[in-house]
């Protein structure tokens, strides 16, 4: 009886695990995914869900389409993987993109403002959009019903991620000067918007370069983005935030452009870090 027993706690030991074979080990952390496993997906957006965050149906969608006929006929891996080992192509998914759509697929920005939804305020937006370092974005959301929820609220979009003008003290204080002249606040407890800010190579203003949301999950945090036009949505786990400073600047494509100020990491409309200048390649 007790070799049975202990067959049957084996066996459900050994299911158990099987089942989970996706999830991040505790104690593991930091660890990461590209959206393309089925069960990744649907463990990610329940949490996004929970969290509050709005139109995590519609953000589903777009992630399943993206990997169904992108990301899943490339070589990426499709596993929780540690962050240090997350490694592959991942412009080898626009090929594939490009093969069966007809319009831009979604980046950082379109994403971010998708799932904050009207959590996400603009008091007073800017009534025009006349830069051009959202041309890209611009473009796709203003010719494809796929982005209407963004179109809807285009100026608020500009006004958060659009160019601003850089301050006398440098441009550690250009997003939390954008943030207080346009009213933007963030009505959420346990989500922020993380943004890269970088400088223009061109002209002396800051725009936002990348972006993702951070969820507190209690004993660990979510970093979710999507990492470029035709390119991977990722989700990653870490025990802290200094772990997710590390990751963004350690990226060399938010490294400065030389004789341009280091490139800072914002909570909302605080600064919390800045991307290395020796990091480009």
């Amino acid at each position: 009886m007790k070799r049975i027993l202990c067959f049957i706690l084996a066996f459900v030991a050994v299911t158990f695990t099987a089942c989970n074979k996706n999830t991040p080990e505790s104690g593991k952390l930091p660890q990461s995914a590209y959206l393309i496993d089925n069960k990744i997906i649907d463990e990610v957006c329940v949490a996004l869900e929970k969290s509050g965050l709005q139109n995590t149906s519609v953000y589903k969608e777009w992630v399943k389409e993206f990997s169904d006929t992108s990301a899943k006929k490339t070589e990426l891996p499709q596993q929780w993987t540690k962050l240090s080992d997350l490694k592959g192509d991942t412009f080898a998914c626009a090929d594939y993109w490009e093969k069966t759509h007809n319009y831009s697929d979604a980046n950082c920005r379109m994403t971010a403002m998708l799932l904050m939804g009207d959590l996400i305020k603009v008091d007073n937006p800017e009534k025009e959009y006349n830069g051009t370092y959202l041309m890209m974005d611009v473009d796709a959301i203003e010719n494809e019903a796929k982005y209407s929820m963004i179109k809807d609220r285009y100026y608020e979009f500009t006004t958060l991620f659009g160019e601003t003008a850089i301050p006398d003290i440098g441009l550690v204080n250009a997003l939390p000067q954008n943030w207080e002249k346009h009213g933007i606040h963030f009505d959420a407890e346990n989500i922020s918007l993380i943004s890269v800010v970088m400088e223009d190579t061109m002209s002396p203003t800051a725009f936002v370069g990348h972006t993702g949301l951070l969820i507190d999950e209690g004993d660990h945090l979510l970093f979710v983005e999507k990492l470029a036009f035709e390119q991977p949505y990722q989700a990653t786990k870490f025990n802290n935030i200094n772990e997710l400073v590390d990751m963004l600047s350690s990226r060399p494509e938010y490294a400065a452009e030389d004789g341009k100020a280091p490139s800072v990491i914002c909570c909302n409309n605080e600064v919390i870090g800045q991307v290395e200048m020796n990091n480009k390649e």
